[in-house]
């Protein structure tokens, strides 16, 4: 039972990278939003399955609350914002498609590199997660930079959350249930904000392009 639990969780880590790297290909916001909503649901049953295996109510519950508020209350909020703004397109600024991806994956080998050292810190059946956790940080910090419609930044942020997140809980085994709550929402009030400013930007500029904050330099 142990041994298929590991299993499955071994695919759900793969997938999360495989998502990540969706994200940074995509063209058109929905899309965008689309994969990081699947990715959320994937990291909460990554969780899950650790509650399963380890048998602990906490894990569980943070499974659940992780789903509850990363696989709907934020997508729900990115959504209405970007049907709002009226925004298809993330906007490219300094990398094309083909060429962001090629970085991402220039990026995944940095992470496998960087995280050698780390690696006796995991059990062996999760060893990879620690480096696509890595890797799904740089790619929140690379969307941040090549892309220009707020929406996609906010993106690159919960990026950037979702490694912390899964490294947090490979390196700790679990951190504790007060700890992980705290984080989610933390996160949860931080996009209701970056929600409301985006909004206030569509009222103002009838766009979610940041290159329109220009026009506010004096």
């Amino acid at each position: 039972m142990e041994g298929t639990l590991e299993n499955l969780q071994q695919l759900v880590i793969f997938a999360l990278l495989a998502l990540g790297l969706y994200i940074v290909g995509c063209v058109k916001l929905k899309k965008a939003l689309m994969g990081w909503t699947w990715q959320a649901v994937f990291l909460s049953a990554l969780i899950f399955l650790e509650g399963v295996k380890e048998s602990e109510w906490e894990i569980l519950a943070i499974a659940l609350l992780s789903l509850l508020v990363k696989g709907g209350v934020i997508p729900w909020v990115l959504k209405r914002t970007a049907d709002l703004s009226h925004t298809q397109w993330v906007g490219e600024v300094f990398l094309h498609r083909t060429s962001s991806l090629v970085a991402a994956a220039a990026l995944t080998i940095l992470a496998y590199a960087i995280t050698q050292p780390l690696l006796s810190l995991v059990e062996p059946a999760l060893r990879n997660g620690l480096a696509i956790a890595f890797a799904l940080l740089f790619y929140g910090l690379l969307l941040m930079v090549i892309r220009k419609v707020a929406l996609v930044q906010v993106v690159g942020i919960l990026l950037i959350d979702n490694g912390i997140f899964l490294a947090g809980f490979l390196l700790t085994s679990g951190m504790p249930l007060l700890v992980e709550v705290g984080v989610i929402f933390d996160v949860l009030i931080g996009v209701l904000i970056l929600g409301v400013l985006a909004q206030r930007m569509i009222l103002k500029f009838d766009s979610l392009n940041v290159e329109r904050l220009n026009s506010l330099k004096g």
